[in-house]
């Protein structure tokens, strides 16, 4: 299942709160979205199974 959807939403509400003055919101989205790409990085592709580590 792909996870494209999440940081669409995320990237949409990142740049709605700096268009509307919610500077450290926007920040926090932006570091939300990164830290969802670092686990997802290791994450099993499917649940109950063993984590892809990139070799």
């Amino acid at each position: 299942m792909s996870h494209r959807w999440m940081f669409d939403v995320l990237t949409d509400l990142e740049t709605y709160a700096r268009r509307n003055g919610l500077p450290q919101f926007a920040q926090r989205l932006s570091e939300a979205a990164g830290q969802a790409a670092r686990e997802l990085a290791t994450a099993p592709d499917e649940p109950g199974k063993a984590p892809h580590r990139a070799e």
